[in-house]
């Protein structure tokens, strides 16, 4: 694919492009997880999928560029093939954004084209479909919250919270809210080991809705 790459591009717009070639083809090698798997998702569902998931990268990319990721999002056009409740607003961990950042921004230019082009998305394409598998399972870090579509047999869209620790010696707490987490939350930490006084804790709120 040429995304980027014709004339008129900017140096740093054709090295990207060539990234996102890259990118595409070293992910063939790969096992998906099921946020980078999006071959269950309905034909019907895929055009709403791929306008809801490429707003939330441009907008997620810009406010870093900016330096606004702490702020919260606007609220977002929420497609009615998502399936499950967001937990609004969404808020990008910074982090994980930073971690992502590189191979996300790769992603945005190639996925530039499908959205210049809303006739090029089809689960046909497979270079398509499996950049915007690694987009959703970016984003799904980067807003800890997973997104769900029409099709799928994953777990609803909601919270989602994964954290990994060789040792716990002090309280870890996967999901915490002052008022409620709502949705079908999910809460993931995984531990080498803990230690004496050590405490771990999923979720934390006075109401949980829809806890795993």
């Amino acid at each position: 694919m040429g995304a980027g790459s014709g004339a008129g591009a900017t140096v740093s717009e054709v090295r990207r492009a060539r990234v996102f070639q890259f990118l595409v083809v070293a992910f063939r090698g790969e096992v998906m997880n099921d946020a980078a798997d999006l071959s269950l998702i309905a034909s019907s569902a895929l055009p709403a999928a791929f306008t809801f998931l490429f707003q939330r990268l441009q907008t997620a990319l810009e406010r870093r560029r900016s330096a606004r990721t702490e702020q919260p999002e606007h609220a977002p056009d929420v497609p009615a093939e998502l399936v499950g409740s967001l937990q609004l607003p969404l808020t990008v961990d910074e982090d994980e954004l930073a971690d992502h950042a590189p191979v996300l921004e790769a992603l945005a230019l190639g996925l530039r084209r499908y959205d210049r082009e809303p006739h090029l998305v089809t689960a046909h394409d497979a270079d398509l479909m499996q950049a915007l598998g690694k987009v959703r399972e970016g984003l799904e870090r980067v807003y800890g919250q997973r997104f769900t579509f029409q099709g799928e047999t994953r777990q609803s869209s909601g919270p989602l919270s994964v954290q990994h620790y060789d040792t716990v010696t002090g309280e870890v707490i996967g999901m915490e809210a002052g008022q409620a987490i709502l949705g079908a939350a999910t809460s993931t930490i995984r531990a080498g080991s803990v230690e004496a006084g050590g405490r771990v804790v999923g979720m934390k709120a006075p109401i949980i809705d829809g806890r795993s």
